[in-house]
């Protein structure tokens, strides 16, 4: 899975790659001597702009090039090879001064690590200056590195052994020899030392974050002004929990009038309703992933039955149930988890009322305006994709060239509650469809649009007997064993074969806190090395299985943070995405490898 690099004496060419390692399908990792070098590399990527490079992150000591498919990879390694140099970088950044407050829950703790006390901590932290060195993680997440002559030789504190599933914002943190301020509510496991209000990030602001490379920091203590009624990542968490039980209040007014024509109104979002496209690809390297559509199978097998682009906005709701109530005539398909879908017609006398538990999926259905739309609750998966002709709209537009709601960031259109109005684009494509599918012809149709349920992709099953084999079915034989294929690397030499031998053979559950950031497991740990710890902070893609040193994987979905630390064992196909966002909590999995 790894290549390595031969040295180039050409003057105007940089020196190659210590290695390159194969991410998944689509994707390489370039290992470089160190963090200057990573830097000259990406600046020479851009200034070159290679066709079909999708995303290049650069981090302390590797560069992240995501192509189109399997077939650029190849291009972007000989490339590497003989890279032509970039222009030569600026000068130092500008310089800031951000207010801090050293009250963090892992104070003491990183003072032990680094053999001092909390007090010398928090003042050679303060005396010393900080500069951005790059991004990533999440929006606005710069990586500050300590001046050399600091007198904590390199800050070199090591991750939490398990990362924490919630950290509140404006977190200030340190790990393997960076500080970082955590610009949102995300998952995180570095050692939190403080907290500053700094705003480091805006999308509407150009650029959208406060650090850009080559920043210089300085933190200044501010005492607190206010007494918290809370620890702060005690209220982060169970403001978390209670996120979906606010959904569903109503807003006076509904969404804000935009661009499109409104098609429902949103009576119940269920616990969790998102707007989702085909997400914001390239902007990883300012800690923006991709986000869109988990199931992206199921959003594009929905959108071609109304007759949109497979990429066009959905409506993507956790278990159900969803209530719409149609206000134009309109045409909507249904995919994703199985769930019962119900049309309540508004008319009586008219059409015939439409109820099905899966045969419609797939298949276009037309409303009236009044008609009732009822999808779920999810009977088998997690996640009902609804398209409506057109594509749906979002108040204010997109965000950041994109419709999608990222949880991790929090950017694009929140969550939907009720009195919200949802609104879609001018129709195309299908010129017409049958008010009312007869269930005959819905079966033969659903046939025709074939899923990864045929070979236990969707077919997820609710918590199970633990005296199940794996692979075998539960006593109804309705809810197979969740097959999840995976590509193994880049890290899986570092983490042994024992460990992937491991994975793949180990029956892992879903555990409660999963999400789209990621998918957490819970079953025998992984065996690690000895010593492995953590590494420099590495680019990440959507599917990778990083290992933290509880030896539990954790899956990364497609709101996950664009670097992290601990080495990533495997990386999950798209296929293999698509079942994962149909894993409920207490499904049981296995991975297999790819072909």
């Amino acid at each position: 899975m790894t290549e390595t690099g031969a040295v180039s004496g050409a003057g105007a060419v940089l020196p190659p790659p210590l290695a390159i390692h194969r991410v998944g399908g689509a994707a390489l990792l370039a290992e470089y001597p160190g963090t200057a070098d990573v830097l000259a590399a990406a600046a020479a990527l851009r200034t070159l702009a290679p066709t079909h490079l999708i995303d290049l992150v650069p981090a302390e000591r590797s560069l992240l090039l995501t192509g189109d498919d399997a077939r650029d990879v190849a291009g972007f390694t000989a490339l590497l090879r003989q890279l032509p140099a970039g222009e030569e970088q600026d000068g130092p950044g500008a310089e800031l001064t951000l207010g801090i407050v050293y009250d963090g829950e892992d104070l003491e703790q990183a003072a032990d690590l680094l053999g001092m006390t909390s007090q010398a901590l928090i003042a050679a932290h303060a005396a010393a200056e900080w500069t951005a060195a790059f991004g990533g993680f999440a929006p606005g997440f710069a990586y500050l590195l300590g001046a050399p002559d600091t007198d904590v030789a390199a800050w070199d504190v090591p991750r939490r052994d398990e990362p924490r599933s919630a950290v509140p914002a404006g977190a200030v943190g340190l790990a393997s020899r960076y500080c970082g301020i955590y610009p949102r509510p995300s998952p995180g496991g570095w050692q939190l030392i403080g907290r500053s209000d700094a705003a480091l990030f805006d999308p509407h602001r150009n650029p959208p974050a406060l650090l850009a490379p080559g920043t210089r920091v300085r933190f200044s203590p501010q005492r607190p002004t206010t007494r918290l009624p809370a620890p702060a990542l005690t209220r982060a968490a169970r403001e978390a929990v209670a996120l979906p039980g606010r959904l569903g209040r109503r807003r006076p007014g509904g969404a804000p009038a935009e661009s499109g024509t409104p098609v429902f109104e949103v009576l119940s979002p269920g616990p969790l309703s998102l707007i989702q496209d085909a997400g914001r690809p390239g902007l990883a390297a300012i800690g923006v992933s991709r986000s869109g559509a988990f199931d992206r199978g199921a959003q594009h097998r929905a959108n071609r039955a109304v007759g949109n682009s497979g990429g066009a906005a959905v409506l993507e709701t956790l278990l159900g149930p969803l209530r719409l109530r149609a206000l134009e005539a309109t045409v909507v398909a249904v995919d994703g988890a199985r769930a019962p879908l119900e049309v309540q017609r508004a008319d009586q006398d008219g059409a015939a009322p439409v109820r099905s538990t899966d045969a419609l999926r797939g298949v276009p259905i037309a409303l009236d305006p009044g008609d009732l739309l009822v999808l779920g609750p999810a009977e088998q998966g997690l996640r009902l994709v609804l398209a409506v002709r057109g594509g749906l709209r979002t108040p204010g537009g997109p965000v950041l060239g994109a419709l999608s709601r990222d949880t991790l960031s929090q950017l694009g259109p929140a969550p939907l509650g009720a009195g919200d109005v949802l609104r879609a684009g001018a129709a195309h494509g299908l010129d017409a469809v049958p008010e009312t599918v007869p269930a005959a012809e819905a079966v033969a149709v659903a046939a025709e649009h074939p899923e990864p349920s045929a070979a236990g992709g969707h077919d997820v099953p609710p918590a199970a007997d633990e005296a199940h084999e794996a692979g075998s079915a539960d006593e109804t034989g309705s809810a197979p064993l969740l097959e999840v294929p995976v590509h193994a690397g880049p890290r899986d030499a570092l983490l042994g074969a024992s460990a992937l031998t491991q994975l793949l053979a180990t029956t892992w559950r879903v555990r409660q806190d999963s999400d789209r950031v990621g998918v957490r497991l819970e079953g025998p740990p992984l065996p690690l090395p000895p010593g492995l710890g953590t590494l420099p902070s590495e680019p990440m893609v959507p599917g990778v299985i990083q290992v933290p040193p509880s030896g539990l994987p954790v899956v990364f979905g497609p709101d996950h943070p664009t670097t992290g630390g601990y080495p990533v064992l495997a990386v999950v196909t798209r296929t293999g995405q698509d079942r994962l966002a149909q894993a409920a909590p207490g499904a049981r999995l296995r991975f297999t490898l790819a072909d």
